[in-house]
C-alpha cells in the first residue's frame, strides 16, 4: 500500500469526531475547494478511498421547474460521489479530471437523492501506482423511493499536476 494522499490524511483525521460533527466538516470544507458543491449543499455522509457516499436535499435552490431536483443538480451529486473516490486514491502530485459523463433520466425523482461510487481494489491500485491513467468509476444514484431515477457512467482521468502547467 502506497502512502495515503493529503485528502485520504483530512478524512482520516475528521474520523475521530462524531459522525454528524464528521459530515458538517467534510461538508464545508469541500465546498470551500469547490464552491458550486458548498452552494448546493452537499453532504458527505461517507468517505473512505474505496466508497463515498453524498447526499442532497430537494431545496428550493436546487429545483426545477416542477420541483425536483434539477437535471444539474442530479449531475452534480454523481459528479462529486465520484470525483472525490477518484481523488482519495491519486498521488499528490497528479490532479483528477473527469473526462467523460453520462445520464439516463429514467423517471421522475422523489424528494432528496443519494449517490454512492466505488472503487475496485484493482482501480485503486492502478491509481496509485500510474502518473496518468482513467477509469469508469461505478456510481449508484438513488432518491427517496430507494430507486435510481437515474444511472451514470463518470469517466474520470488523473494526470501530472506538472503536465497541466506546462500547457
Amino acid at each position: 500500500m502506497t502512502r495515503p494522499n493529503r485528502l485520504h490524511k483530512i478524512v482520516n483525521a475528521s474520523s475521530k469526531l462524531p459522525k454528524g460533527l464528521q459530515s458538517r466538516l467534510l461538508s464545508q470544507a469541500f465546498g470551500r475547494v469547490v464552491p458550486m458543491v458548498g452552494t448546493a449543499k452537499i453532504r458527505y455522509q461517507h468517505v473512505s478511498p474505496e466508497r463515498v457516499k453524498v447526499s442532497i436535499a430537494n431545496h428550493k435552490a436546487m429545483q426545477n421547474h416542477i420541483g425536483q431536483l434539477h437535471a444539474c443538480a442530479m449531475a452534480l451529486l454523481a459528479e462529486t460521489a465520484t470525483g472525490f473516490v477518484t481523488a482519495m486514491n491519486v498521488p499528490d502530485s497528479a490532479i483528477v479530471l473527469i473526462k467523460n459523463l453520462k445520464i439516463d433520466f429514467k423517471r421522475p425523482t422523489k424528494g432528496a437523492m443519494t449517490a454512492i461510487a466505488t472503487l475496485s481494489a484493482e482501480q485503486q491500485q492502478l491509481m496509485r501506482t500510474s502518473d496518468k491513467g482513467e477509469t469508469l468509476v461505478q456510481v449508484s444514484v438513488t432518491d427517496e423511493s430507494g430507486e435510481e431515477p437515474i444511472q451514470c457512467e463518470m469517466l474520470w482521468a488523473w494526470v501530472a499536476k506538472a503536465t497541466l502547467k506546462n500547457k
